[in-house]
């Protein structure tokens, strides 16, 4: 069997989760013994028995045109900020949807919205992108994978470590206008908490980037800036909680490290992660967009919030994610 990756976006414009997940998928099929790489874009010549869409294909036609290929086709897809609109946006956006099937074909056309008929399979992180995607787009049941995210082991190890405890939340996630990163530091500065930031921007001249190194002033606003991944594990290891106030995510990695760290977590009340982690012991929701309550909420949270020695949920390696791919691919191929 041989596996093709195809991927939109060069990781060189923009770096994030998808290029983690890409390449430790990639390395943990290799291991299972899969042969993979990536779509050769300008190879004529190249060849395959599945070709898998990270993201949404441009256009339907790319599926068939793999079909007539005699290639399995399959899709894993964020749906992280539609899925987190609200019901009433939703359902003014299904019925859209349905117009322009009947009457704008050039629109379903453009934006791929045809495309969940065709796949032989679709993988999504969480059940609510899952959920979106029936309900949106007609996605075909039998053909839906609901897969989550991983870690190496390396991280799990180190992760788990004993630690000292420091006086700091940590936030880990790319600095970012959709990450709510200015937000929450401002929230720090008026909440009286430190909290350690731990990424880097999509560019450096990005005016948000910029108006969020005003806010640092390395005692309640910390930023070492991008570091190396031992150095982040031991910053999380001596958190004393995790806070991410992003409008939209797809599972996230970040908070799959927080929790095999045993960091409690301020998270939004947005239906990412209220529907996905909102039950989780250890895990608080707060509404970002009410700044007054979340400054104090953060303050309380601060206050109460201690690691904790064991995961707050339980979380598989990046080669048992592999391999549950894998498990997609044969079933296609029979």
């Amino acid at each position: 069997m041989k596996v093709l990756f195809s991927h939109n976006i060069p990781f060189h414009l923009a770096h994030g989760g998808v290029q983690t997940q890409i390449e430790a998928i990639m390395s943990g099929l290799k291991e299972l013994g899969v042969e993979v790489e990536p779509e050769h874009w300008w190879d004529s010549t190249q060849t395959g028995d599945i070709i898998h869409f990270f993201g949404r294909p441009p256009f339907a036609s790319v599926v068939r045109l793999a079909k007539d290929k005699g290639m399995k086709t399959v899709m894993f897809e964020n749906l992280d900020r539609t899925a987190s609109r609200s019901s009433s946006k939703l359902f003014l956006q299904r019925w859209f949807i349905r117009l322009a099937k009947a009457s704008l074909r050039g629109m379903v056309t453009r934006f791929a919205w045809d495309v969940y008929q065709e796949l032989d399979a679709m993988i999504f992180v969480t059940d609510l992108e899952r959920q979106t995607a029936r309900y949106l787009f007609d996605a075909v049941e039998e053909r839906e994978y609901v897969i989550g995210h991983g870690l190496t082991q390396e991280a799990l190890s180190a992760l788990s470590e004993p630690a000292a405890e420091s006086d700091y939340l940590v936030y880990v996630a790319t600095i970012a206008e959709r990450k709510n990163t200015v937000l929450l530091a401002e929230a720090a500065h008026r909440a009286g908490v430190p909290v350690m930031f731990l990424g880097k921007p999509y560019a450096e001249t990005d005016p948000y980037y910029r108006q969020f190194l005003k806010l640092v002033d390395q005692k309640l606003v910390r930023y070492p800036g991008y570091v190396t991944e031992e150095e982040k594990w031991r910053i999380l290891r001596e958190a004393r909680g995790f806070v991410l106030w992003s409008q939209f995510e797809s599972g996230c990695i970040a908070v799959y490290e927080a929790a095999a760290s045993g960091l409690p977590m301020l998270l939004p009340d947005l239906p990412w992660a209220s529907r996905e982690y909102g039950k989780v012991d250890g895990v608080e929701l707060v509404s970002p967009e009410q700044p007054d309550l979340a400054v104090k909420k953060l303050s309380d949270f601060y206050s109460r919030s201690h690691r904790r020695s064991v995961p707050l949920f339980q979380i598989g390696t990046w080669k048992e994610v592999a391999r549950r791919y894998l498990e997609v691919y044969q079933s296609i191929v029979k």
